[in-house]
């Protein structure tokens, strides 16, 4: 494309340039300097849109880069651990508590509302717990 304008213009030039009665008029003067505002032109936009292919190749390499951080920070919520809810035996507060939080025995969970210690019980120790309330023992 730019190389067609380039060859436009050269001809034009070359027409003009061509005819000696001319090149002492002051059309010829405006001709001429019309003809270099147009290379200038030609020339300019040759090099925006070289560079908006560039900022176009850097802009998809970002959104390459920003899908793969997306995949990797919300592909892990798949991933989450359990979260169970537990009621406050005080107050009656639901509290949401992750499944994750109960395996460190060291932690103390707190009701929210009144903070009292909250105590979890395990399936299989409420299963012992009825076993020895029923009197069947373990």
């Amino acid at each position: 494309m730019y190389e067609r304008m380039r060859r436009e213009l050269s001809y034009i030039q070359g027409l003009v340039e061509g005819n000696q009665s001319f090149q002492n008029s002051t059309e010829f003067k405006v001709i001429q300097r019309l003809a270099e505002v147009v290379d200038e032109l030609i020339e300019t936009t040759q090099k925006l849109d070289t560079r908006q292919a560039e900022l176009e190749e850097y802009v998809e390499s970002i959104e390459e880069d920003l899908n793969d951080l997306e995949l990797f920070a919300y592909d892990d919520e798949e991933d989450d651990e359990e979260v169970l809810e537990l009621t406050c035996p005080e107050c009656g507060e639901d509290v949401l508590v992750e499944a994750e939080d109960l395996e460190d025995e060291s932690v103390e969970l707190l009701c929210p509302k009144c903070h009292t210690v909250l105590i979890v019980e395990d399936a299989s120790d409420q299963e012992e717990k009825e076993l020895v309330n029923n009197g069947e023992g373990i």
